[in-house]
């Protein structure tokens, strides 16, 4: 029983070494190619813009400000 456990160990550690490695190589490749980021925070969303929560802490968004 414990040699088994023991190659299971063994292969979950080597699985997770082996995606950091891809990875880290994904980040240096997006960095190197400039990509864009495939998640991009839009603008509508008025707590983003004063930085911090709206007074009456409603979930209702009264501004609808899209600049470019």
């Amino acid at each position: 029983f414990m040699m088994f456990w023991n190659n299971i160990s063994s292969l979950g550690s080597m699985m997770t070494i082996m995606f950091i490695f891809m990875f880290i190589y994904l980040i240096i490749e997006m960095i190197i190619s400039k990509r864009k980021l495939i998640l991009s925070m839009k603008n509508n969303n008025y707590e983003w813009k004063l930085n911090f929560p709206n007074i009456n802490h409603t979930n209702n968004e009264n501004y609808f400000m899209f600049m470019k």
